[in-house]
């Protein structure tokens, strides 16, 4: 695990510049404090701060072939390099590591750009072809590892994080007016873009090719759900939950090879709880966990709900971190990390990550199970409309325009105005925030001239044919996968986890195990309104009853409570109307009226009112420099018991 970072010249002969990569790396060395390391060569220079979790003493980066003609940055694990590594060996490869990442230099030689299928892990790396005079990128199926990149007239820049590009010096700094509306109407930004017009993110899925100017994109792999006329197999709910068990457990194995102690992060929720039995069953010794929790009750489910540790108590060892109001202090230190902010609930993971690391350097987590069962409150929603769709719509848009006036009753809104097919304008209405129809007030009268005129959500790497014919069910898992899972729940997870250099591994999103989830009938992920029925059916017998029953509860952040109490000096600043309209993003007289609303309990705009200051914020942090705030290297003090 890494960060990686780098310069492709568009003149091949243009010699590599050490001292820019040295900058580029430094910045970035929270995710590998372990050693960093630069190759240079002309036309390209490529640079890695390591996280050291396998091969702890021959696996530095960069990593060479034979001859050093090919060689590679990685950032992230390859589970199946044994297995790789044999394969090689019995085609004559030599290795000089027993690293994991080394299998992908000797993959390339053998396949070339193809060599990703061969890969299941997470991962974004860069390989140089010396001889072809190329750089390849490619990121991992569904995302778990960043890689942004930035093309300029001089070559391209790239890195783990959009710091690494913004210290070269290079890029011009402008926002990216459609970025800052998705955070408003999606919640998050949609790849490619990034909130800079200048830099962008590859897709997951996708590698790209830079050569002698000129980079071109492709995707090698893609979600791929049947059509409601293909005949899957005939199975059982029995054989269906016995099939998913071995595959999970086998998912499970393979995330456990480490040479570093794994340890877990466990909720009281089915998906982590999960990960975790299946770990117990797997290991010799007890599972070292850490579970969050919240001072404030109306967002913690510990104190209401034992962890497994309290029904496994030989097995498990588990440790709780709380988090209080008090740790919105490190809110600044929080969008130094994420980049694109997002709110919800990864600034807590930045308090569970930094005590996590005093132990561990890699963690387990049960991340992705929502997204491959439809497990989100939004399938239900889907469900119990199904039946809406046989009224005409000519009788239901005045009950959706009459229910649209009322914040209480808005969701039905979201439902009903949307195209009835599932496709991404109704998905992410059916998700996103409520209010999104008042940013055209919010932002201020310059940008409201540069805000896109189609309101829908445009993500070009999305296949639409991926939706034809497909089951509804299915058609949003596919939106999911694709936007939020990458966008959000990946995007946090690796940026709140890598700021205190430790890896999050997700057995879930094991890229076989998604192939093999999606063969399973919808009915069966979803029995009536009982979400992630299989994934219970599965786990019976191994996880206790009573937390094998319990419904999703998402993981968020008071952050309504803090906007109504005693405003945190970085809040005052970022909304002052002075700081309002120097940068000159929001109209002060919007946000104060907002901020009035929603103190007085009137309305809900916990999220408008943080995006807003997160985008004030991320003014300061990338716009004018590129380096923490004052005092954003504070961790806060948290608790744990």
């Amino acid at each position: 695990m890494c960060g990686i970072c780098g310069v492709a010249h568009a003149d091949a002969e243009f010699p590599g510049d050490r001292t820019l990569l040295k900058r580029m790396t430094e910045i970035i060395r929270h995710r590998g404090p372990d050693s960093q390391g630069e190759y240079v060569g002309p036309g390209i220079g490529l640079g890695v701060a390591r996280l050291a979790i396998n091969d702890l003493e021959s696996g530095d980066q960069p990593i060479g072939n034979e001859d050093g003609s090919i060689v590679i940055v990685c950032n992230g694990e390859i589970y199946n390099f044994h297995e790789l590594r044999r394969e090689l060996e019995s085609r004559g490869h030599r290795f000089r590591s027993r690293s994991d990442v080394e299998v992908i230099v000797h993959l390339y030689e053998d396949h070339g750009e193809e060599c990703v299928q061969s890969l299941r892990g997470m991962f974004a790396f860069a390989l140089w072809d010396a001889r072809r005079g190329q750089l390849m990128l490619a990121r991992d199926r569904v995302g778990m590892k960043p890689l942004n990149y930035a093309i300029e007239r001089d070559g391209m820049y790239f890195g783990s994080e959009i710091k690494s590009i913004l210290v070269a010096g290079r890029i011009e700094r402008q926002l990216d007016v459609q970025a800052l509306s998705d955070m408003f109407t999606v919640g998050f930004v949609l790849t490619p873009r990034t909130l800079f017009t200048r830099i962008q993110r590859l897709p997951a899925g996708y590698y790209l090719i830079y050569r002698e100017g000129t980079a071109s994109i492709r995707r090698y792999w893609d979600p791929t759900f049947p059509a409601v006329s293909e005949d899957g197999p005939r199975m059982s709910a029995d054989d269906w939950a016995r099939a998913l068990r071995e595959k999970l457990e086998e998912s499970v194995r393979i995330h456990l090879r480490s040479d570093v102690p794994v340890g877990a992060w466990l909720s009281s929720g089915l998906d982590s709880s999960a990960i975790v039995a299946l770990m117990a069953r797997l290991t010799h010794s007890p599972v070292q966990t850490f579970t969050l929790s919240f001072a404030n009750p109306n967002f913690d489910e510990v104190d209401r709900w034992p962890t497994l540790d309290r029904f496994q108590r030989a097995t498990i060892t588990n440790r709780v971190v709380r988090f209080d109001i008090k740790q919105f202090e490190v809110f600044p230190h929080y969008l130094w990390h994420i980049e694109i902010p997002v709110t919800g609930g990864h600034l807590p993971r930045l308090l569970l990550s930094r005590i996590t690391s005093e132990r561990f350097k890699t963690v387990l987590t049960g991340e992705g199970a929502d997204e491959i069962f439809g497990g989100y409150s939004w399938f239900r929603g889907q469900r119990l409309f199904e039946p809406v769709k046989r009224i005409p719509r000519l009788l239901v848009r005045p009950i959706a325009r009459m229910t649209r006036l009322s914040r209480r009753w808005q969701w039905v809104s979201n439902f009903i105005l949307p195209p009835w097919e599932m496709n991404l304008e109704r998905y992410v209405r059916m998700m996103g925030p409520h209010h999104a129809d008042e940013l055209g007030d919010l932002v201020s009268d310059h940008l409201r001239s540069e805000l896109p005129n189609d309101e829908q959500p445009n993500a070009d790497h999305i296949e639409t044919d991926q939706l034809k014919g497909k089951h509804p069910f299915l058609r949003m898992q596919y939106l999911e996968m694709k936007t939020r899972l990458v966008d959000y729940i990946n995007h946090g997870v690796d940026r709140t986890s890598m700021a205190n250099s430790v890896e999050v591994r997700l057995p879930f999103l094991d890229h076989e195990l998604i192939e093999f989830c999606a063969r399973i009938p919808p009915s069966l992920k979803m029995r009536g309104l009982n979400e992630k029925f299989i994934l219970r059916q599965a786990m019976a017998g191994i996880l206790p009853p009573e937390v094998a029953r319990r419904r999703k509860r998402p993981l968020s952040a008071p952050y309504g409570q803090l906007l109504r109490g005693d405003l945190p000096e970085f809040a005052k600043e970022a909304l002052s109307e002075t700081d309002l309209r120097s940068k000159g993003y929001f109209n002060p007289r919007s946000v104060q009226s907002m901020m009035e609303r929603h103190r007085s309990g009137r309305s809900n705009y916990t999220h408008e009112l943080m995006t807003v200051v997160a985008v004030q914020i991320w003014h300061d942090l990338f716009m004018r420099d590129c380096r923490p705030a004052s005092g954003s290297t504070s961790h806060g003090s948290g608790s744990a018991r």
